[in-house]
Formats: C-alpha cells, structure tokens, sequence
C-alpha cells in the first residue's frame, strides 16, 4: 500500500491492478459483484478512519482508492473484452471451417465418378468457402487439381527436391504428417521454401496427408496472413482430408466394381447388364419428353473368319476400332455396349434425327477400311433396329424386338438391315432406301436442272431465270421436288447437291447470255448450305474467277425459315456473298414472323411475293392489300419485287397496275428443261401474254 501511495503509476502497481481484476474475471466474479465488493471494501477503511478522526487522510484514501477501482474495472473488462474477442475470432474459424466440412462432404456425396474432378472441386470450396488463398492437390509426384493464386506452382514447383533446404510438402508425401508453417517471416526447419512462397504473397500454409490405399498425397493450403491456421483448425482441415481421401477411395472402387461388374474388359465399353440398367432411365426420358428411343444390335459379318484369318490380337484391334467409332456416333444421345463377341447394341434417343437418317450415319461409319498395322481390312455389319414406344415397353423387351429385328437382318447378309415393326420397317427402309438411291443419282448424274423465266414487266421480256432441281430416276421416271428435297436436307446430301446446282446453273447461264446478255439466274440455298458456309463461299468465288459472269448475274434465294433456323451467322454469310457482288432475294416474303425486321439488317435486293398472295388477286381483297403493302415497302425500301405463281392474266394486270417489277408463273411457262428453256427464250412473243 505504501508503493501505492508513493507512485500509484509504476509498472509493479499496474501489474498489481491489471493482475487483481483479471483474477475476479477468471474465477467467475460478475461485474456487480465485483462492484459491491469495492464500495464495500470502501465502506471498511471509511468507517475506519473515521474512527481515528483524519478527515484529511480520508479524502486522500478515497482519491486514491476510487482511482484502484476505476483501473481495476478497467482491466476487468479489458481481460473479458479479450477473451470476447477471441472466442469470437475462434468461432469465426469454427464456423468456416464447419461449412467447408459440410460442402466437401456434400461433394463427396455428390460425385461418385470423376477422382480428379472430386479434388478440383474441393480446391474451389477451399478457396470461396474456406477463405485460402490457395489450395492445391498432389499424387504420386503431381499436381492434379488447383485453384486460387496458382502462379506459384510454376515459379516454384511444389513437389520437386530444392537443393537448398527442404520441401515440406514431401515431407507430408514421404512420412505421411501434416507440416505447418504459420509464419513464413520467421520459419527455420523450412525456411528456404518459406522464402519462396512469401514471394508470392503467402504468409502462412498447411500440407495435410492423403491416405489413398497406397497411392500417396498431399493437400496444401495457403493463406495470405500469418498465424493463420489455428491448433483447432488444423485438426478440423486433417479431417477433411481423411474425408477427401475416402471419397477418392470410394471411386476408385466403385470404378473397379463397375468394370467387373459391367464393363467390357477388351473395348472398355459398357456391357449388356449396363445397357439394360441404362435403358430404364432412357425409356423414362424418352416417355417424359414423348420420344422414340432407338435400340440398335449389329453383328459384324464373317468376323470369325476374319478373326481365323487375321489372329485373334487383329481381331480384337478391330473390335476396339469399331466399338470407337461407334463411341463417336453415339456420344450423347444414349448408351453403347458391346454385347457379345461380334456383337454391339446402341441406345439413341429419336430427337433430330429419323431413324433412316441414324441408319446412314451408321452405314457411313463403317465406309471407311480399319487399318491393322500395314493392312486395310473392311468391315461391314447386319443391323436390327427396334423402337419405343412403337416396339416395346421395357428394357427387356426392347432388346428382345432388336435381337429379332438382327436376325432378320442376318439373313439379308452382308449390309442387312431389319426394324422389329413391320410398319415402321417399310415407311423407315423406304427412307433409307430413299436416302441409298439418291446418293447413287448424285454420283451417276441423275439430277438436271429445269429452268423457269422471270419476265420483266417494264421491258415485257424475259429477265432472269430460277433454277430448279429435279430427279430423273432410271426406272421412276421424273421424282417430284416435294419427295427428295426434304430428305436430301435432312441427310446432310443437300450440301453436294447444292454445290452442284449453282455450278450447272452457272454453266447454264454462260450459255444463254451468249444470245441473252442481260439474263440473270437465280437459285436457292438451304440451311444445310449456310451452316457449311465455307463450302458455298468457296462454290461463289469459283464462279466468279472464270471472269464469265459479272457477280450482278447472280441471284442467290433465301427463305425466312432459313435466316431463323441459321442464326445470327446468317447475316454474316449474307454480308460475304454481298461483297462478292452477287445479288439477294428474300423467297417466300410475308409467310413469315419476322420479314419487316430482317428487311433492315439484310442486304437483299428482291423480294418475291409468295404464291399464296398471289392466288386469289385480283377478287380477294385480303390478298389485294396485303400485295400493295409489300410493293409499297419494298419502293419505300429501293427492292427489287417478283410476284410468283402467276397463272391468270388479271393477275398479271393487277401486278402490272401496282409496279411489281417481274413476274414468274404458269401463265409465261411451266420449269423447263435447258434445251426448251433456250427454245422459249427465242421464241418468245410479249403479244401472247400482254394486252
């Protein structure tokens, strides 16, 4: 007391005071107990003094005592405020650190398939949930996984030797511990790689063991601050790795039971049991989304002989071979196995595709020779298709109807080809019998060209022609347009075809203007052709390099379907053939949702009037206006109009009346052949026509 008399500031008194209210904090005492305890302690020495009679002294004690309490209560609250603190701060890390826990385990649950998608993913949660800075994941000497502030992996590589000290991450590989560094300023066992990483911004890191059943790992995490990891925490982050470590192991023998279980051991590929479980599901989509499902067995023809022939090991190149081509077919569309020694069986859910056009897809892929070390072997397959819902109902059942369907087809050996339903099989072979036939006209010249004339109605002549494609079948006699143009789109077939009818119809064209040196030509292109857009371009540009036809000769022809279902390339494709100065003309305008809007963002020079306006003019009067507003746009707009399907001469006058400036239609000329189309050209007479 006598000290606190003397210098109540010194060091020994503040440690006193700071010592005497961190006690009664320690040991329970409430703050109101604390301060009834002082006043009574005051209350003590009051009635002492007063006793005595010193009133002097009892003001100077009740200075001094009342200056103790008031630091005394200070340290008081100070120790629980810091305590408060901290246990605020540990509840924080508890709190993160729990939610890491909950998301990585939520992960584990998740992803049953993919080990190293399973750690890249939890490096992710490290870094948004766990606040790390960075967090990485080593096997057996790699880095499979990271995320974060990963430059630092390739300035200084993690799991590599370092001459000048030691890597604690091997250390974590080689002895199986966990290896923390809380302060990279001020680390001596690992202090070169301390340095290295403190470059890069790391003030702290942790490298936790992997047990992987052999296979040994590391997760490391790095964070910004120093003292960052706490003894709590560190044993919370172990956890998670032993977690992390069992979800590994769980895929890894969940993999290795499906390979048993229901894995090919030479391709790789699924097995029958796998099929049947995965057509369960794929019916139920099939169902949901009202689809047909395809189930597609094939055998390959005289593989045994081929197998004695070749040896077994060529043999099964072979199989590996076709079992990745079909991979490729199928992708994602459904589920391909390898069923039997020769046999393969392919799910693929019907929904852009016919089961026709998969047929050529199937064919096409086994076109190509399979080359076995310095042999080229061709191999060929008998196919049988069966479909749900049209077939069967269940997974089962379903591969019992193709198992019919395949030895129907096994009879009609080599190429044989059987669906299960008697219906479906004559429309679908049909189709692709259809699909056969036309690649045969393509390469035998089959197709020709027929022309029909657009008469200019200002010069009473003949313009400009539109080509049109037709079939000359060698038994069938002329195939109307309606029957193969779609099906020669749908096979993809329309893009050679395309080419081909722009390159006659330009050699067509070079002759007529050798009489008619103003004649144009037109021709339409499909959506298949714009996808290929390279390919058209290409087709264009040779045309034009001749030097025999100006590009102002030219007329390509576009729907609005086509600008809808090509997609925003579609402008730019049309921009090209603008620049190369061959002429545009939007076909069937006003059919349409979209014909206004596309008119501003297109550079088409015509419009042509579909035929279902044109029909009922002059007597409809819906027809009537809707005629005039499209002629009235398209002079506001500087278009070029042609009304088709003219047939009548009071259309022709109605048409003339309102400036349409061609016409093309039954009235002039049906589509003629060359030899007649050049006939008509001479011979004709305005008279005939025109009033």
């Amino acid at each position: 007391m006598r000290k606190f008399f003397l210098d109540p500031e010194s060091s020994e008194i503040n440690d006193i005071i700071r010592e005497l209210g961190e006690h009664h904090y320690r040991v329970g005492v409430s703050p109101s107990e604390f301060n009834m305890a002082l006043f009574e302690l005051w209350r003590r020495i009051v009635q002492l003094i007063s006793c005595k009679g010193a009133r002097q002294l009892e003001d100077l004690l009740g200075q001094l005592f009342f200056e103790l309490s008031a630091r005394v209560f200070q340290a008081y609250f100070e120790a629980r405020e810091r305590d408060l603190r901290e246990a605020r701060e540990e509840l924080e890390v508890l709190t993160r650190i729990y939610a890491l826990l909950r998301e990585i385990n939520l992960l584990i649950f998740e992803e049953r398939s993919d080990p190293r998608k399973l750690f890249q993913e939890a490096c992710g949660i490290m870094i948004r949930t766990g606040g790390f800075a960075l967090a990485w994941v080593g096997l057996a000497g790699e880095v499979v996984a990271a995320a974060g502030e990963t430059a630092v992996l390739e300035g200084v590589p993690p799991l590599k030797e370092i001459a000048e000290g030691k890597n604690p991450h091997l250390v974590t590989l080689k002895e199986g511990r966990s290896v923390i560094v809380l302060d990279t300023r001020d680390e001596d066992i690992f202090a070169v790689w301390a340095e290295k990483v403190r470059d890069f911004g790391f003030g702290s890191f942790v490298s936790l063991p992997l047990y992987l059943d052999g296979l040994k790992g590391v997760l490391a995490l790095y964070a910004e601050a120093p003292l960052h990891f706490t003894d709590r925490e560190v044993r919370l982050l172990e956890e998670i790795a032993r977690d992390l470590s069992l979800g590994y192991l769980h895929i890894v023998k969940t993999r290795e039971l499906e390979k048993a279980l229901f894995r090919d051991l030479l391709t790789g590929l699924p097995n029958q049991r796998f099929l049947l479980a995965a057509l369960e599901h794929e019916i139920e989509v099939a169902r949901i989304e009202k689809l047909s499902l395809a189930l597609v067995k094939l055998d390959l023809d005289h593989f045994s002989s081929l197998n004695m022939e070749l040896g077994r090991l060529k043999g099964d190149r072979i199989l590996k071979v076709v079992g990745e081509r079909l991979s490729r077919l199928v992708n994602q569309a459904g589920t391909l196995a390898r069923i039997g020694s020769d046999e393969f069986a392919f799910s693929y859910l019907l929904q852009r595709i016919s089961p026709a056009l998969l047929l050529t897809h199937l064919e096409n892929l086994f076109q190509e020779p399979i080359r076995v070390e310095q042999e080229e072997v061709k191999v060929s397959a008998s196919v049988g298709i069966a479909l749900f819902p049209e077939d069967a109902s269940s997974p089962e059942d379903l591969m019992e109807a193709a198992s019919v369907a395949l030895r129907e087809a096994k009879t009609r050996a080599p190429h044989g080809v059987a669906f299960f339903s008697p219906n479906l099989s004559k429309k679908a072979f049909r189709h692709f019998a259809l699909i056969r036939e036309l690649e045969k006209a393509l390469g035998e010249q089959q197709f020709e060209l027929f022309f029909q004339p657009r008469i200019r109605l200002r010069e009473r002549r003949p313009a400009s022609l539109e080509a049109l494609l037709r079939w000359r079948h060698p038994e069938r006699g002329l195939v109307m347009p309606g029957e193969f143009i779609p099906v020669l789109e749908e096979s993809g077939l329309i893009v050679e075809v395309g080419c081909w009818v722009i390159l006659e119809a330009a050699r067509f064209l070079r002759a007529c203007r050798e009489s008619f040196p103003k004649m144009r030509i037109s021709f339409n292109v499909s959506v298949k052709q714009f996808l290929a857009r390279d390919r058209l371009i290409r087709v264009l540009q040779e045309i034009l390099e001749d030097g025999f036809l100006p590009p102002g000769a030219l007329e390509v022809e576009i729907t609005e379907s086509l600008l809808l279902e090509a997609g925003p390339e579609a402008k730019s494709l049309l921009s090209r053939i603008h620049e190369l100065g061959i002429e545009i003309a939007l076909d069937d305008f006003g059919t349409g949702y979209s014909s206004f809007a596309y008119l501003k963002e297109i550079p088409a020079r015509t419009l042509k009037v579909d035929y279902s306006f044109v029909r009922g003019l002059p007597e409809s009067r819906e027809d009537a206006e809707a005629v005039m507003a499209i002629v009235s746009m398209a002079r506001n707009l500087g278009k070029r109009v042609v009304a088709e399907g003219v047939e009548r001469r009071e259309q022709l006058a109605f048409l003339a009346g309102l400036g349409v400036d061609e016409v093309q239609g039954f009235l002039f000329s049906r589509p003629l052949v060359a030899e007649e189309t050049l006939k008509f050209l001479n011979n004709f007479r305005s008279e005939r026509f025109f009033w």
